[in-house]
């Protein structure tokens, strides 16, 4: 967090530089333990984020669990690539927000070091593509033979295995190179959210005002 004089008013030099959904340059000098701003660059704005009211509020969502995720003083390049990506796809397009709210949840929480093993069965170590069971408490995998009594895992066919497995393990650069269809795309985005929920051991107020535009 860092501070800048009357960067609201609108001919502050700061304003377009510290205005919501910019990345700029920012130069900070500490005051007596916290930053304030004595000079800053704007490089890009996504102002279109603004011209719709449920994108704009999806974003202020992405927002918000980027600062919970991310501590003051935690280095969050990958975390900033991820999420500045996630504005261009949304911006464009390109993609839809069910998709871009399932990549950006699932592989902002992997950034943040609650990686989940898709790798195979935690039990037996098997490799399933045709079906398998998804926990939000531990984020594993367990295979039909080896779920637990609990009826907490949430079926995953091979579509979602496969999804998940390229959010989680891809290369950044290579992360937005795929599609499923609609219908898949939501209920990914569904099973993600409850994994960021259980995680995290809270409720974004930004999702809920999201989920209230319906």
């Amino acid at each position: 967090k860092a501070f800048a004089s009357n960067a609201k008013k609108i001919n502050n030099k700061y304003y377009s530089a510290t205005s919501l959904f910019c990345f700029s340059d920012f130069t900070l000098r500490d005051v007596k333990g916290s930053y304030r701003v004595s000079d800053a660059t704007l490089q890009h704005s996504f102002f279109k984020i603004g011209s719709d009211v449920e994108i704009l509020s999806l974003c202020q969502y992405f927002c918000e669990v980027a600062e919970a995720l991310c501590p003051p003083d935690l280095d969050s390049e990958e975390l900033q690539r991820l999420i500045l990506n996630i504005f261009h796809f949304i911006v464009t397009g390109k993609k839809s927000a069910a998709l871009l709210k399932a990549v950006f949840e699932l592989r902002a929480l992997s950034i943040s070091g609650f990686m989940p093993d898709l790798v195979g069965c935690l039990e037996c170590g098997e490799f399933f593509e045709s079906e398998m069971y998804f926990y939000t408490d531990d984020g594993a995998l367990r295979c039909k033979r080896c779920k637990l009594d609990n009826d907490k895992g949430i079926y995953l066919d091979a579509t979602l295995i496969s999804a998940m497995r390229y959010i989680v393990y891809m290369d950044l650069e290579k992360l937005f190179s795929f599609e499923i269809p609609k219908e898949k795309a939501e209920r990914l985005s569904k099973i993600t959210e409850a994994f960021i929920t259980s995680q995290t051991e809270r409720r974004f107020r930004t999702l809920d005002f999201y989920y209230s535009l319906d």
